[in-house]
Parts: structure tokens; sequence; C-alpha cells
């Protein structure tokens, strides 16, 4: 069996003293992967849950939306519910719900289309605005000096045209 030579002396140890600059950034890395990775599935997770939401409005017809602070109340719910708890009712920081009378109310149209007969024109509609705060789930974040432990995302949404129930239902 052949002897290895042996390695001059200067030469050892500078794998471990490479790996020792690199691994640090290497874990950093793979917190801000998993950072974002949380903040995408929180952006699209409160996407859909409130589309579900409204949709569920739209199929209750417009007699359950006379009351905006129940509608707050039932869409924090029904949010919750549809995110499959991924956001509980404390993630959903603000809900405002604003009625107008109409969509062109809402636009601010001018006094002429408004003198226009249209039947879409006497429908109500809702604007929605939800605030999603969820917290971080690395110390990242607060290593980088971001000021508060978790992000925030806001939604609108607007609910109009909805279908008119007939006597037979």
């Amino acid at each position: 069996m052949a002897k290895r030579p042996a390695l001059p002396r200067r030469q050892r140890g500078s794998l471990s003293v490479e790996a020792a600059y690199v691994l640090p950034v290497i874990i950093a890395a793979a917190m801000m992967f998993m950072e974002l990775a949380n903040i995408g599935l929180t952006i699209n997770m409160g996407a859909s849950a409130l589309e579900r939401a409204v949709q569920q409005f739209r199929q209750d017809g417009p007699a359950s939306l006379a009351d905006g602070g129940a509608m707050e109340s039932l869409l924090r719910q029904r949010m919750a519910a549809a995110s499959h708890n991924y956001l509980d009712e404390s993630n959903i920081a603000t809900v405002e719900v604003e009625r107008y009378t109409s969509l062109d109310a809402m636009g601010g149209g001018t006094e002429d289309e408004e003198t226009t007969p249209n039947a879409f024109s006497s429908q109500p509609a809702w604007r929605i605005e939800v605030d999603i705060r969820k917290d971080f789930i690395t110390p990242l974040p607060r290593l980088l000096g971001v000021d508060s432990s978790a992000f925030r995302y806001r939604y609108q949404q607007v609910l109009a045209y909805l279908p008119q129930r007939t006597e037979t239902e």
C-alpha cells in the first residue's frame, strides 16, 4: 500500500474555512426562498378564498347583502373556511364593504349617463376591500431590518349584477 503524500501545512483546513463562509449564505437563501413561498401561498390562498366568499354572496342574492356589518363578519368566516383554515379570522386584518346604488355611482358617472334608462343601472354594487396580515415564518426579515414581523396584502373585489330571484324559486 502506497503512502499518500502529506499536504503542506497551510492548505489544511481550507475547505472548512470556505464552508464556514458559504453555509450562512446557503441558509439565508433557503430562508428567503421559504419566505417567498409563504408570501406567494398566502396571496394566492387569500385571493381564491375571497373569490369563493364573493361567489357565495352571489348565490345568496341581494337580500343577504343588506347589512354591511353582518356582511363583513360573514365574509371573514367564509374566507377562513374557503382557505381551508390556512388563513384564520385573526389573519384577516380589516374588511371594508361599501355599498353603491349602481356601478355608475361607484365609477362616478356623469348625469347624462344616469338619466339614460338602463336595466342594470338600478342594481346595487358593493366594493369589498380585505387586508390580510400574516406573520413571517423565519427570523430572516427581522435580521434584515424589516420593521414588522408580518406582511400585509390588500385585495379589492367588486360585487355587482347579482342574479335576480324570481317568485317561483
